[in-house]
């Protein structure tokens, strides 16, 4: 009778169903509404189907994180522009990163700043893997090998 009596719980009342969280579906790329600005709130973490991060690669050598900052962040808040160098000359490595606070804002910027001239060279964007390494970072990797 035990398993008769359970079916029975969930069958009384129809409109009353155990509801499982799906995942959200993407947000069309571009569109927000005042609404998502009023809820938007930085502690609350949002599930992305994108990273925050880009890659930007094909930087002049002349480059400075403002050359990256003013157009990128017209997309949306961002958390840093890093732009490396190499460890031991100290030159730039010819990429950066952008981070930013929203993945929907990444993918748009992605979308519209690939193959754009920023300082003279045509940049490629993509997604980054992984989050920009910090010299403390790679430092710290070379002495574990």
């Amino acid at each position: 009778m035990s398993s008769n009596s359970s079916s029975s719980r969930s069958n009384r009342n129809p409109k009353l169903k155990r509801r499982t969280p799906s995942p959200p579906s993407r947000r069309e790329i571009g569109k927000k509404s005042s609404e998502d600005d009023d809820n938007d709130s930085s502690s609350a973490p949002r599930y992305t189907a994108y990273p925050t991060t880009l890659l930007v690669r094909n930087l002049s050598q002349d480059t400075r994180p403002e050359d990256l900052r003013i157009p990128f962040e017209s997309f949306g808040p961002m958390n840093d522009v890093y732009l490396p160098k190499n460890y031991h000359t100290g030159k730039p490595t010819g990429f950066g990163f952008v981070k930013y606070r929203n993945a929907e804002d990444a993918a748009e910027a992605k979308h519209h700043m690939n193959n754009q001239i920023i300082c003279g060279h045509q940049i490629s964007v993509v997604f980054s893997k992984e989050d920009a390494k910090r010299p403390e970072q790679m430092l710290a990797k070379e002495h574990d090998s």
